[in-house]
């Protein structure tokens, strides 16, 4: 493949987000950071030219194949196929549908070949890759985050910079009304403030904000008022983890973990409590009611790795692996968890396609490595030629 320069390249082979499923807060926005939804689990395959296909597993019928129906899907009238992936392109599956986002690439950056696949849009379709609704990110918008909420009246909301020509980032909140066909201004952000949309509750999505020289501040973006409120939390001087889908904090007090309810302000404690030696380990990740905390860094003394059952109290020390790499939960499924193993070979070439099988919650929590792979007619058709 011609590189593309400054070497920025093409999507990764195969683009997923290592999160759970999300789910809709109650009474509230919709927050997307997986790209799990009713119809399985979504994931994509490149292409020398710079497109790409969507691929569906279905957990019930265990296959992985192209969301093409009876079409190539290469074609560009296929429910499968994508006309740019170049830079990046971002699954994510909300309870209704399917989105992806694909940021621009400056055309300085790109080659002669791929110039034209270079804007980035939005796109909206059904679960089946039907029904699609397109709107364009304006030019020189930068960064778009993985993380996203779907709004009432189907409105997606997400973070966006816009890179001026001098240099300068202003950041802004975006929401984008698919049926308006429009991409508007919700609310800018000040001078010098980066942003993450990490979840929602009930009131509104939660997000982080960043100045310039300090640390990171959690805040509630209020929806009926239009206005960013201050959470308690945030910065990197005490431990605390966010679950993105029922929009509560988790922290410590002493060796009790504690829970923040965002929407209602509301406090209590948990049945987990922290094991001697952890009390200042990083809050990581809320995976199904369990809390991830990570001690040190890989190769360190003491460093180590814990799951805190947050109902229950139970310390479990998840410690698959597969080929050198750790098995992560990409997805919570009814039929049990969606797990991301090592890549597999790409015929013909020297890229890795991505591996996912699922697995009982009990074999994942006591470490057997039980998988049960899915029939991936997709994989044995595919190549990066085309």
């Amino acid at each position: 493949m011609k590189p593309l320069r400054k070497k920025c390249c093409l999507l990764l082979l195969c683009v997923l987000l290592a999160a759970c499923g999300s789910a809709p807060a109650p009474g509230g926005p919709e927050y997307l950071d997986s790209s799990s939804g009713p119809g399985g689990f979504y994931s994509l395959l490149t292409y020398r030219n710079g497109t790409g296909s969507l691929l569906c597993y279905d957990c019930e019928t265990m296959e992985c194949t192209y969301l093409a129906g009876e079409t190539d899907p290469r074609d560009e009238n296929s429910p499968a196929y994508l006309p740019s992936v170049v830079g990046d392109a971002w699954l994510l599956a909300g309870s209704r549908h399917l989105y992806v986002l694909k940021p621009p690439v400056p055309t300085q950056l790109l080659d002669d070949e791929y110039k034209a696949r270079g804007p980035g849009w939005l796109m909206r379709m059904e679960p089946d890759g039907t029904a699609r609704k397109t709107l364009p990110l304006p030019e020189g918008a930068g960064l778009v985050y993985q993380s996203s909420a779907v709004l009432e009246g189907e409105k997606l909301l997400l973070v966006l910079c816009q890179q001026e020509e001098n240099g300068a980032q202003a950041w802004y909140l975006a929401g984008a009304d698919f049926d308006a066909g429009t991409l508007r201004h919700r609310l800018d952000l000040e001078e010098g403030t980066t942003a993450h949309l990490y979840g929602a509750c009930a009131r509104g999505p939660i997000l982080g904000l960043r100045k310039a020289g300090e640390g990171q501040q959690l805040f509630l973006y209020d929806l009926e008022k239009n206005a960013l409120e201050p959470l308690p939390f945030g910065g990197e001087d005490a431990p605390w983890c966010l679950d993105g889908r029922g929009g509560a904090v988790y922290y410590p007090e002493g060796d009790k973990v504690c829970r923040y309810d965002v929407a209602t302000g509301q406090r209590e404690a948990t049945a987990a409590r922290l094991p001697d030696g952890w009390t200042q380990a990083r809050f990581e990740e809320v995976v199904d009611g369990h809390l991830f905390l990570v001690r040190g860094k890989p190769g360190e003394e003491g460093y180590g790795r814990i799951a805190l059952c947050l109902a229950t109290g139970e310390v479990f020390r998840p410690d698959l692996e597969d080929g050198g790499q750790r098995v992560t939960i990409a997805a919570v499924m009814p039929q049990g968890y969606l797990v991301r193993l090592a890549g597999i070979p790409a015929a013909g070439s020297e890229m890795r396609l991505s591996h996912y099988a699922m697995m009982d919650k009990t074999d994942y929590w006591n470490g057997r490595p039980n998988y049960r792979e899915f029939t991936n007619p997709a994989y044995e058709t595919y190549s990066f030629d085309g």
